[in-house]
């Protein structure tokens, strides 16, 4: 999912990947006109302004598009951030993410209890703009 493309992408940092996907927000939003009118010249110009994201993080790119990017996408970015800043190794990420994985999808089925839901994209970023 997001571990490969994100954690063990050595040529960009978590900060570039973060700037990334806003730009491909700006995007989205600048083309949603044609998104049902004509969905394959959305698709053409998303793609053109977003191509190295798609290039490099193919997974996130398309989640993206298709509105299934969620807050594993910013777990996945804080680990990464904390391994660019020598904080953890990559083995280290790899069992937090494996704990996660466990803790979201495995133990929910063990225990017969609902998983909890993980905040889509814009629930992600809504939390911060809540004002106080």
């Amino acid at each position: 999912m997001y571990y490969t493309e994100i954690i063990e992408m050595p040529d960009y940092t978590s900060i570039q990947i973060q700037a990334m996907v806003r730009n491909m927000d700006t995007s989205i939003r600048k083309h949603s006109s044609l998104k049902n009118s004509n969905p394959e010249l959305y698709l053409e110009k998303v793609r053109q302004e977003n191509s190295v994201l798609e290039e490099n993080f193919s997974v996130v790119f398309y989640k993206h598009l298709e509105g299934k990017l969620d807050a594993t996408f910013f777990d996945m970015l804080k680990l990464k951030r904390k391994m660019e800043l020598g904080e953890l190794t990559e083995d280290e990420a790899s069992k937090i993410v494996g704990q996660q994985l466990f803790d979201k999808y495995v133990a929910p089925v063990v225990s017969s209890t609902p998983a909890e839901k993980t905040l889509s994209y814009s629930e992600y970023y809504e939390q911060f703009n809540k004002k106080d």
